[in-house]
């Protein structure tokens, strides 16, 4: 059963908020709206935010804003840049859908507050089967889901609407795979306005790659692309980048016999494609590459950065030690830099170019090799430029992970898998974590979010922005008996700030 909890904003002279007119001053109000949810809907945990912090944006000179929960009125205040914030308290709420309606004395916005404390899970292994790979896309006003799962049969790559809630609207589209194609393992998309970019990978000797634009009704702008050379085969590992007018892809090849490379290739919004470019190979003083690990892309400023870790042979202690590395691709050239640092022997066991709102961001997790401890703690560390080395992120005890960047109109979002409580063995999980981050790359008080399981290295998170919330969706293994017996569901969740 659904609970309805409305949530009204009434003109209130006793909460007039700093700046706003009295009684007597005609009301120059013209529109109030919501900007944090999509759709017409937003998302909240009780359980990781007792209080939320409700933004209204108005249109003229408010005499009131006021946010009425339960009939508990909270005030909105107005803040320096003119729009207006009231604190929520939400603890109380019951799961389920909550209308929310926000007045600036005689305008009104209304909106869906959906509320849970297990996260939003759009897959269900009992139905949809194995599920991999979400992204959520921001086109417009829209919010766009994408992933691959086993519900029809065979393994497709799906697309969807979804407003801020998680609620579908809409059917779901195929992107790639259907009845009487390959299964499609993986599929990795970027949007434009009106297009998108899909990068999958099929079964075939064992595996091959492909790339094709389809409009947002899912239909191909032109003819799938075969992404591997004649002589080699797809490995685990690829992303897909748009700077809004093409597709700039990155994925690894191998010759079977566990040599493998990573290429690149720009591909316009019509389907045409340039010409492919090797990016980093093995090979003296280079130690090659682990078999499964994921690269990733992100475009700027005309160019493409690759973020990827390769083993780099140290003459010292005659060791091949795990290392980042950015590649610079601009005017049909590569650049290559591994990444500068203070560590005598770092070990990176991450490595991703990810962006806020300034721009591109390389992170990585690294363990001082020369630490006391019996299992060196993971840092991350961050810089604009891989040619000096970062500012520390985090630092805690044990391992972590997959750090993801989700830009917004406030600060960054910083979400990443923590193994922090692992210090107890008998106890220890791995937990999602999430933080803002400033443009300076300060982090601030994560949030725990106590419902998500994961089995390490397989989040693939995604996020898209709400106004200033991060909504985040990620491959939880909570139904799952672990490496032996996985079973990916796709959940979604919101970071409120």
């Amino acid at each position: 059963m659904r609970t309805l909890v409305w949530i009204a904003v009434a003109g209130c002279s006793s909460m007039r908020p700093p700046g706003g007119g009295g009684d007597d001053v005609a009301s120059t109000v013209t529109a109030v709206a919501l900007p944090q949810t999509i759709g017409g809907a937003a998302w909240v945990d009780p359980a990781a935010y007792p209080t939320i912090p409700v933004h209204v944006a108005v249109t003229g000179d408010a005499r009131a804003v006021t946010v009425t929960l339960d009939h508990v009125d909270t005030a909105a205040t107005r803040q320096a840049d003119g729009s207006y914030l009231a604190m929520v308290p939400v603890a109380a709420l019951a799961d389920g859908d909550h209308a929310l309606v926000a007045t600036a004395d005689d305008e009104t916005a209304t909106a869906t507050l959906g509320v849970g404390r297990a996260g939003v899970q759009l897959t269900h292994v009992g139905t949809d089967g194995l599920a991999n790979t979400p992204t959520v896309h921001r086109a417009g006003d829209q919010l766009f889901a994408t992933w691959t799962d086993l519900s029809t049969g065979p393994r497709i790559a799906w697309l969807t609407e979804l407003d801020g809630a998680g609620h579908r609207i809409g059917d779901r589209v195929a992107l790639a795979g259907g009845a009487g194609l390959h299964d499609v393992i993986y599929a990795r998309t970027a949007f434009t306005d009106d297009a998108i970019g899909v990068l999958y990978q099929e079964p075939g000797g064992p595996y091959h790659d492909w790339f094709v634009v389809v409009g947002l009704d899912g239909k191909p702008r032109a003819a799938p692309i075969a992404l591997d050379p004649a002589d080699r085969y797809g490995s685990y590992g690829g992303d897909v980048a748009t700077d809004g007018s093409g597709f700039d892809l990155v994925w690894r090849t191998n010759d079977g016999m566990g040599n493998s490379d990573v290429r690149y290739l720009h591909v316009d919004a019509a389907g045409a494609a340039g010409s492919p470019l090797i990016v980093a190979t093995p090979g003296a003083p280079h130690a090659g590459f682990d078999p499964i690990y994921d690269v990733t892309i992100r475009d700027a400023a005309g160019a493409s950065l690759i973020a990827f870790k390769r083993y780099e042979h140290d003459a010292t202690l005659d060791e091949d030690l795990a290392r980042c590395q950015l590649a610079t691709v601009a005017a049909g050239a590569v650049t290559r830099t591994e990444v500068a640092r203070a560590e005598a022997y770092p070990w990176d066991d991450d490595c991703r170019i990810r962006a806020d709102a300034t721009g591109p961001i390389l992170v990585w997790a690294t363990k001082d090799l020369t630490s006391a401890a019996d299992n060196p703690p993971d840092t991350f560390y961050a810089t604009r430029d891989g040619s000096v080395a970062g500012a520390m992120l985090v630092s805690a005890p044990e391992a972590r992970g997959e750090p993801a960047i989700v830009p917004t109109t406030g600060n960054a979002i910083l979400a990443w898998t923590d193994e922090r409580t692992y210090v107890d063995l008998q106890h220890g999980a791995i937990q999602l974590y999430a933080a803002p981050m400033s443009a300076d790359l300060a982090v601030g008080t994560p949030i725990v979010f106590e419902h998500a399981h994961f089995i390490e290295g397989t989040a693939s998170f995604s996020g898209a922005a709400a106004g200033t919330n991060a909504i985040l969706t990620w491959v939880d293994e909570r139904h799952g008996g672990g490496v032996t017996d996985p079973k990916p569901e796709i959940y979604l969740e919101t970071i409120w700030q």
